[in-house]
């Protein structure tokens, strides 16, 4: 998990474990759930995992 104890913003949407090396988790912290959700919408969270790799 990359930011303390809470799943990301992207785990925590998409209803699945943070991985430590969860790739959103530097991008969309726990506290700005909406900006992922803004993102997912418009891209899909597999776009934007190609994306950020």
């Amino acid at each position: 998990m990359g930011s303390g104890s809470s799943p990301c913003a992207s785990c925590k949407l998409l209803r699945r474990r943070c991985a430590k090396d969860c790739i959103f988790a530097p991008y969309f912290p726990s506290d700005d759930p909406h900006k992922f959700a803004i993102v997912h919408k418009v891209f899909g969270a597999s776009n934007v995992s190609k994306m950020l790799q």
